[in-house]
């Protein structure tokens, strides 16, 4: 510390405020102001002021104003610390025995306006720190707790948890602003039928819509909106469901069928995506070695090229893959599927799957709320052979009836959600006008719910050349198409 003698005291100022939401800093303002007071006082130059707006000490949350006086202490360029009160500089026992540490090693004193000096060099001054840290400490958490309780209070009683403004509701949560609320709706049932999130966002910002706080879609902003149960009236704390007082924008069957058609996709994954440039990628298999055939390019008679169904003998790492004998044009295979897709959704049985879709989504809930059970019991299996309360033959026998259970239940819903993906059509359109207008994931994921593979068959001695429709030399007797559904 510098002789007072000889030199004038050296003093940093430093204030904080833990939750300064305007941005104003008229709290630091008003203990920047008395610490000054302070200071002059005393006769002592202030030569450092150091500032955290909005940043809890509670929270061990980095204070870079504050670690900058630390650092000027240990250059030696400040005698005398300076605060409205002990809690500004620290809130957490670990930080005040730090900062004792720091005194130490340098002998600054630490002055407040409210309690006044603060001897960290004597073991009296120590004990004092450390009391009114245990005190500061018990406050936030009495704070703590008593805002927890509110918020679970206020959960039970069905009410917002405030922050920012739900897309589609007022500030208060409690009042539907119709305009947001119909794009809501159009975002779930344009995804029901097959557009992705992405598209979605992309057709909203084109249009010049924005969301709740002004910014532009992206596809993780309209998922959101969608999944949120909010739409149903449904309040979430803490993981826990309470009934919610403001009104539904969906219905719950919509809102059935929105997880159905996310449930879907997840079950698809890795088996055939939606993100393809080609309908039937992924469907098509050969049929000689039942690999699964991909689209390359093939030479036409006048030089160009057109995509074709080919059966690799190697993938792109050299790998072998299939025989390499089948190579089908991609255009007329697709067109007579297609045809097949059409002709089976117009027959009688579709017809009657359409007109019992709510006995579906009834069945459909209690497919997921079984395979989510089931899959909690094999967490639970998990942990009690992590904790040594089962055997290693006991887990591996209740681990493998688990899995068997839930492949079933797998292979349950999917059956019924493909279903529902029929049931999906468009009402008041005809299904050739809905396959017209729809895009190709919607496509994709129509002939996923019919289709459980197609295979090319060799072409056999004797076939005729037939011609399919404006496709010459093409047999449609060598595809074969098994239904799902």
């Amino acid at each position: 510390m510098s002789d007072p003698k000889t030199t004038p005291i050296r003093c940093a100022i430093y204030a904080r405020i833990s939750d300064d939401k305007r941005g104003e800093g008229l709290g630091v303002e008003r203990q920047e102001q008395a610490c000054r007071e302070l200071a002059e006082r005393n006769g002592w130059e202030v030569v450092l002021v150091k500032v955290d707006n909005g940043i809890s000490a509670y929270s061990g949350k980095p204070r870079p104003s504050y670690i900058a006086m630390v650092d000027a202490i240990k250059r030696g360029e400040v005698d005398v610390v300076i605060a409205w009160q002990l809690d500004r500089l620290y809130r957490r026992m670990r930080e005040l025995e730090d900062y004792i540490e720091l005194v130490e090693a340098s002998g600054i004193q630490t002055q407040t306006v409210m309690a006044g000096a603060f001897d960290l060099n004597t073991a009296m001054g120590r004990a004092m720190a450390r009391t009114a840290v245990s005190f500061a400490t018990l406050e936030v958490d009495n704070s703590k707790d008593r805002v927890l309780s509110a918020k679970l209070q206020a959960a039970k009683a069905g009410l917002p948890s405030g922050g920012n403004r739900a897309y589609g509701y007022e500030q208060n949560g409690m009042v539907i602003i119709e305009k947001e609320a119909a794009v809501a709706r159009e975002i779930i049932d344009r995804y029901i039928r097959g557009d992705s999130w992405n598209s979605i966002a992309l057709d909203l910002n084109e249009r010049g819509l924005r969301t709740a706080t002004g910014k532009f879609w992206a596809a993780i902003n309209v998922r959101n909106v969608a999944i949120r149960p909010r739409n149903i009236s449904i309040r979430v704390h803490n993981d826990d469901e309470y009934p919610a007082q403001w009104p539904p924008l969906i219905s719950r069957e919509t809102w059935d069928a929105l997880h159905v058609a996310i449930k879907r996709g997840h079950s698809l994954h890795g088996k055939r995506t939606y993100a393809r440039k080609h309908l039937l990628t992924g469907f098509v298999y050969c049929g000689l070695c039942g690999t699964r055939m991909h689209i390359v390019p093939a030479r036409k008679r006048d030089g160009s090229y057109t995509p074709a169904f080919c059966c690799r003998t190697k993938d792109h790492r050299g790998q072998k893959l299939g025989c390499g004998k089948i190579k089908r044009r991609k255009d007329p295979i697709e067109a007579l599927v297609i045809d097949c897709i059409l002709y089976r959704l117009e027959s009688p049985e579709m017809s009657s799957l359409l007109a019992n879709k709510g006995q579906v989504s009834t069945e459909l809930r209690q497919a997921f709320l079984q395979h989510e059970i089931q899959d909690q019991r094999l967490t639970e299996i998990i942990d009690l052979y992590s904790t040594g309360e089962m055997t290693f033959a006991e887990y591996k026998a209740s681990k493998i009836i688990a899995q068997t259970r839930l492949e079933q239940l797998r292979r349950e819903i999917e059956t019924k959600t493909s279903k529902v993906t029929i049931a999906n059509i468009p009402a008041g359109k005809t299904i050739r006008t809905a396959w017209d207008e729809a895009g190709l994931k919607w496509r994709r994921q129509l002939a996923d719910s019919l289709i459980e593979e197609i295979r090319v068959h060799a072409a056999q001695p004797g076939d005729q050349k037939t011609n399919y429709k404006e496709f010459r030399q093409f047999n449609p007797e060598r595809i074969e198409i098994l239904w799902r559904a």
